[in-house]
């Protein structure tokens, strides 16, 4: 595999999408420190006052954060299998076009080929590992409702 460089470092396409990349997974872990607790809080208030509702509404959010992941896992690999497609294609990774933001070089050669193969592998695990979290959650879900009621 070769290498070929596609843009200086000092360029803007280079370092705004890390930037904005850095800034999305800082606010998103804030949300999450912040909202948590609260959230919790809510529901250990509710328990307190109302412990079938409390266990209804904590199913029904453990299901949707199960959907919810399911989701985010099969987009992020059907962005993934893309990528690798359009890069067994050009024999270059990144492939051309905005896949390339925020890359300073690109590999290409016939290389790419096996390298985008093995990425169509692992884009198909995110894919199982995302369905295979979902139906965990759901299997968690029914052994611990078996338990309760029995």
């Amino acid at each position: 595999m070769e290498w070929q460089t596609i843009r200086s470092s000092r360029d803007r396409a280079f370092w705004l999408p890390i930037a904005s990349a850095a800034v999305l997974i800082v606010a998103l872990g804030v949300a999450v420190q912040l909202g948590a607790p609260r959230y919790l809080e809510a529901l250990q208030s509710l328990q307190a006052s109302d412990p079938a509702r409390a266990a209804a509404a904590a199913e029904r959010d453990l299901r949707l954060f199960g959907w919810l992941v399911c989701a985010f896992s099969l987009v992020s690999a059907a962005f993934l299998a893309r990528y690798f497609e359009l890069g067994f294609q050009e024999e270059r990774l990144p492939p051309t076009g905005w896949w390339s933001l925020g890359a300073r070089r690109a590999m290409v050669g016939p290389g790419v080929r096996s390298l985008s193969r093995l990425g169509l592998c692992l884009a198909v695990l995110l894919a199982l590992a995302g369905v295979g979290c979902l139906l965990a959650i759901h299997h968690l879900l029914e052994v611990l409702s078996r338990g309760f009621s029995a």
